[in-house]
């Protein structure tokens, strides 16, 4: 299990560093491959993963309007481009159900279908939206995008590290947080991955000490809760992995999961602090 781990890592890594360094259309070009099959793969997951617990959806349709969206803001289309793809999904999902014998069951499937989008493609634009802050002028976005990764990722292992090491020391008397969603989690990781944030966030980000801890505070929690929902997703499921499309590391969702929530958090910030510029 460790070496496809690592050789999935490493891939995902190079590909991801590739997108960021290599200026103009080319890192655009791989950073828009990573994102369009990474939202049709995401969208795909999660509606597989309803259909375990009987919730029907138009899986295929679904999975290519989130694909064709991140094509549309990547091309730069910008946000009514977020509007005009779910409204014409909408809009076809409409007529399947006027045209299906079974109203109410083409009415579940679309809510489904919707719901997916919410939860999978949407926040996903955000991660796109930062990328593309300052493309082909600063590339500013670019290096904003790695910083919010960086500091997410510090949390998370920062987090699995002291939890790990406190567990190992106390004797196995760590103090559980939601032993019903995350058995693993505990209070002492938590502690221990927030300030791994901080310290990320206060050596990445610019604007004074104090906008390092807030961002680090802020995307830790946010990957936290990020990585709680897909627990609890995958546990009403009654899965263990979103997917098995990335060997050693499961499926799409489960890479993304800490990265979901603080996608529109940290977008949201940069627009109200102005960081770009």
């Amino acid at each position: 299990m460790f070496v496809p781990r690592l050789f999935s890592f490493i891939i995902l890594v190079t590909l991801f560093v590739l997108s960021i360094v290599l200026k103009d259309r080319i890192g655009l070009g791989i950073f828009g491959v990573l994102f369009t099959l990474g939202a049709f793969g995401l969208t795909y997951e999660i509606l597989t993963m309803l259909e375990r617990i009987g919730r029907k959806s138009y899986k295929l349709s679904t999975s290519m309007a989130a694909a064709f969206l991140m094509t549309g803001l990547i091309c730069g289309l910008g946000y009514r481009f977020l509007l005009i793809i779910p409204a014409f999904l909408m809009v076809m999902m409409w007529l399947q159900m006027l045209n299906h014998r079974k109203f109410e069951e083409s009415l579940d499937r679309l809510i489904h279908s919707a719901a997916a989008l919410m939860m999978g493609a949407l926040p996903l634009s955000f991660l796109v939206s930062i990328y593309m802050m300052g493309e082909g002028i600063t590339y500013g976005g670019r290096w904003l995008l790695v910083a919010m990764v960086l500091t997410t990722k510090a949390g998370d292992t920062g987090a699995y590290c002291t939890g790990m090491l406190y567990h190992k020391i106390s004797g196995g008397r760590n103090h559980k947080i939601v032993p019903n969603i995350s058995p693993k989690k505990s209070w002492e990781g938590t502690i221990g991955g927030c300030l791994c944030s901080v310290v990320v966030s206060i050596l990445l980000f610019e604007n004074g000490a104090m906008n390092g801890i807030i961002l680090g505070v802020l995307l830790f929690f946010g990957g936290f809760y990020g990585d709680l929902v897909e627990s609890a997703f995958k546990r009403t499921c009654g899965v263990k992995d979103s997917g098995a499309i990335i060997p050693g590391m499961g499926g799409i969702y489960d890479v993304l999961d800490s990265l979901l929530l603080n996608a529109p958090i940290f977008y949201f910030y940069i627009v109200l602090k102005n960081l770009i510029y």
